[in-house]
């Protein structure tokens, strides 16, 4: 800015000086003027003032002269300056240019127009070879304008934050452009040489690129799915070591195919689909079943991808299974069965439910009660739909209409469900036709509204009426007390193949398979408790005391639920006594099964202890848990029918009736049973048995808590045979001894069993085998035949059958007897009790 002031200082003064000029010679012919009129005219009194207007234009003359000679004084200093200015600047600009020049960044000046002013020479050295000479006056940004239309810029990457581009020319150099503005609105470009940096720099990107190459290529050869890339001319493009494996071909196949259609008449080809048409999975063969996903990419391009679904598959095949065999039990039950969810639509029905009021499975799945069959009564069900909502077990009457049109009556039980969360899932529906019982109370008091007369008559009738609601109660409870082999036989092979699929299924299905597994259990004490209660109503069970040694019982309790209550997580002890007591072994066996599972589900994460010990003439079994505990109040009614208390521990579904037989049956062996219980503590129930007269061959030795490997070496390297008729429990029995690593053969009975064997039984070291065979076979003539041809050979039988008569026919013998149905806990201890080396 300094060489500029005294060139603007020269140019105010030389207008000053020329305005002047012109004024003075305005001036100098006003007075000539004058001077004239004066001379010409004479003199008069316009022609005086005339003349002293000329006088006083004479004086600013003299004035404006003065002025002028001082504005030219000032005019030669400033000239002097300017000269010594433009020496100075042009000095500044030499220097400036040869700085310019010494540097190795190619440098352009461009106007706000774009247009050249300057550049140095290695500007001009930017574009040689390239057909390009710039010179000042172009326009810069035509120039580069037309450098990219032609290719000699190839490539122009945006500018960054900091306002600086990237030019890669054809002639393969890489130049770094830097722009700053100028005052007057122009710009300076710097072009700064950067072929070596990039060089460098795509050498080491290449390496980084070929590194990670490898190592995806590693990363997508260890997935477990199948991957091919094919190109849209159909040729292969790109594979993974999943998919060789998947195709069945070697890898020099698919380099030395062609396309995809020669790769498919290869001979070795494994029949994967590669078209995007067909099914999602896809069978190849009985161990690899594949979910394809053929995907079209915007490049014309396909790829394919085959995900391994094998073990999904046969689980899902295994569940469906599963599933009828579940139905196929719940079909059969004499009840009406029903599931609610929370949203009140039905989500589950059994045949009977159906049958009973006309309906089909599509019309009731997914339907809301209001709009269903139960739309005409559905307002007066509310009440008891709010009051299992809230947890409480519901018991009604419910007169409806059933599939002939005709009204009846249903006693309903709602259960609620607890989810894991401990929060209300829904609720189940369990209803029992009594139409005959009301139509007889009915009956009744009609009888007793009708005249005097009449009163003998109807009295006879009602009589009538009661004997044969009577028998029909007494019939059905003998019916469910008869069936429980036709429903415990499928139930324990669906048992025994969950136990199996369990160690077949990976992480992701295990919750399903555990969610089974407990639907299972609760299916079996569920049907086990139905069970055992109509026997007892209907009186079949009937106590046959003796005098017994009650340890063996104790024992064979201890091993089993020591393998059970890891299922729990319940720290389980005992702490036993030798002692005979006069009891029904059986009976007792069962009130004590029922008190242990009952310790082991309200005291999970706790500790159960099982202990006996003698107080006077008695024998009291203790159980004790670590659970929630009871209150006084629940005290009184926790052996009541249906009696389930609401509390955190609602361990998984059930009627409420495991109390309720343990009551009934100690009732009938006449044994005192106690319970003392704090809440938040835990419970002790205590059966009292009377000693028997036997004190002499008693002995005070305890049997503490000693836990045992669940199966020792010595037993896996046993020998198994099983003979059942079942096909399904002969599988169920093969899948789980298999998952043991031991060895397991089955036969459907004893004439195929001896045409395999010839009849040598030197290579089993076991044999278990059901009771009830075909043709009227049993396990206990089998059992006898093979005591003859091997004495010491250890036999199980493993079967549905309850009864006082097997267990008596079996008494004195050293034959195991196990009862269906069997988890694979219970079956462990007795393989461990039965093979002791």
């Amino acid at each position: 800015m300094a060489p500029d002031s005294p060139v603007t200082e020269l140019q105010v003064l030389q207008k000053a000086l020329e305005e002047q000029k012109r004024e003075n010679e305005k001036l100098e012919k006003i007075n000539a003027a004058l001077m004239y009129r004066m001379e010409e005219g004479g003199f008069n009194h316009h022609s005086y003032r005339a003349f002293e207007h000329a006088v006083q234009l004479s004086e600013k003359v003299s004035e404006k002269t003065e002025e002028l000679q001082s504005v030219l004084q000032k005019l030669e200093r400033s000239n002097a300056d300017l000269v010594r200015a433009n020496q100075e600047t042009h000095q500044v600009k030499q220097r400036l240019h040869d700085a310019i020049e010494s540097t190795n960044q190619a440098m352009v000046l461009l106007d706000k127009f774009g247009g050249i002013i300057f550049f140095n020479r290695h500007f001009e050295t930017v574009w040689d070879d390239l057909s390009i000479t710039p010179k000042i006056g172009d326009n810069y940004y035509d120039i580069t304008q037309a450098a990219k239309h032609s290719g000699i810029i190839r490539r122009a990457l945006p500018a960054d934050v900091a306002g600086r581009m990237i030019y890669q020319l054809s002639n393969k150099r890489w130049y770094q452009l830097t722009n700053r503005e100028t005052q007057e609105g122009g710009n300076v470009i710097l072009f700064n040489d950067i072929t070596e940096v990039k060089l460098v720099e795509s050498n080491r990107y290449e390496q980084v690129i070929k590194e990670k190459n490898k190592l995806l290529q590693s990363l997508i050869d260890s997935v477990d799915v199948g991957i091919l890339l094919i190109d849209k001319e159909g040729g292969i493009a790109f594979w993974n070591n999943t998919f060789l494996t998947q195709a069945n071909v070697p890898q020099y196949v698919l380099v030395n195919s062609k396309n995809i259609y020669a790769l498919q008449n290869h001979q070795q080809w494994s029949g994967l689909n590669l078209k995007p048409e067909g099914p999602r999975t896809q069978i190849i063969h009985d161990n690899l079943v594949v979910e394809r996903n053929i995907t079209q990419l915007p490049d014309g391009n396909t790829l394919c991808t085959f995900t391994n679904v094998t073990s999904q598959h046969h689980y899902a095949e295994t569940l469906k299974h599963n599933e009828s065999w579940i139905r196929m039990i719940t079909d059969n039950v004499p009840a009406l069965i029903a599931y609610i969810g929370t949203d009140r639509k039905f989500q589950y029905t059994n045949k009977g439910y159906r049958d009973w009021y006309g309906v089909s499975e599509q019309d009731l799945n997914n339907m809301p009660m209001d709009k269903s069959h139960l739309k005409e009564v559905y307002p007066k069900l509310i009440p008891y739909l709010r009051r299992v909502k809230q947890g409480e077990v519901v018991n009604f009457q419910s007169e409806e209409q059933n599939a002939n049109g005709e009204v009846g009556f249903l006693q309903k039980v709602y259960l609620p469900h607890f989810n894991e969360s401990g929060e209300i899932a829904g609720h189940f529906v369990l209803a029992t036709d009594v139409s005959q019982a009301v139509e007889s109370q009915r009956q009744l008091k009609a009888a007793k509204d009708q005249l005097e007369t009449n009163v003998e008559k109807r009295t006879r009738e009602l009589n009538h009426a009661n004997i044969a609601l009577q028998e029909a109660i007494d019939s059905k409870s003998k019916f469910l007390a008869a069936i429980s082999h036709d429903l415990m036989q499928p139930l324990s092979a669906a048992i025994l193949f969950n136990e199996a699929l369990k160690d077949q299924v990976d992480s992701q299905a295990s919750t399903i398979v555990n969610a089974l597994d407990n639907s299972l259990s609760d299916l079996n004490g569920l049907i086990r408790a139905l069970i055992e209660t109509s026997k007892l109503d209907a009186g079949v069970l009937q106590p046959d005391k003796q005098e017994e040694n009650v340890l063996p019982l104790l024992m064979q309790l201890a091993e089993e639920f020591s393998h059970i209550s890891k299922d729990y997580d319940v720290d389980f002890r005992y702490r036993l006594k030798e002692a005979y007591v006069c009891t029904d072994v059986n009976l007792l066996s069962r009130i004590l099964r029922n008190l242990l599972i009952n310790a082991m589900k309200y005291g999970a994460n706790g500790k159960v202890l099982l202990a006996a010990r003698k107080v006077k003439h008695n024998l009291e079994i203790s159980v004790y848990d670590q659970g929630v505990g009871i209150s006084e109040a629940d005290q009184k009614i926790i052996f009541k029918e249906f009696s389930r208390l609401e509390n955190d521990f609602n361990y998984s579904y059930s009627l409420g009736l495991g109390l309720y037989i343990v009551d009934k049956m100690s009732k009938l062996l006449e044994h005192d049973i106690r319970v003392r219980s704090k809440e938040g503590v835990g419970a002790c129930f205590t059966v009292s048995i009377p000693l028997a007269q036997v004190s002499n061959q008693d002995s005070d030795q305890e049997y503490l808590y000693e836990l045992q490997p669940s199966l020792p070496r010595y037993i896996v390297d046993k020998q198994i045979w099983h003979i059942d008729n079942d096909t399904n429990m002969r599988i169920a029995m093969q899948t789980l001894f298999g998952n043991w690593d031991m060895e397991i053969e089955t036969f459907s009975g004893f004439d195929q069993c001896n045409a395999v064997t010839g009849g040598n039984f030197n290579d089993c070291d076991m044999l278990i085998v059901d009771y009830h065979l075909d043709e009227e076979e049993t396990g206990l003539d089998i059992a006898m035949r093979v005591r003859t041809l091997a004495p010491s050979l250890p036999v199980m039988i493993c079967t549905a059958n309850h009864s006082k008569a097997l267990a008596g026919k079996l008494e004195g013998t050293d034959i195991q007897l196990l009862h269906k149905p069997v988890n694979s806990s219970v079956l462990k201890a007795a393989l461990v009790a039965s093979l002791q080396k």
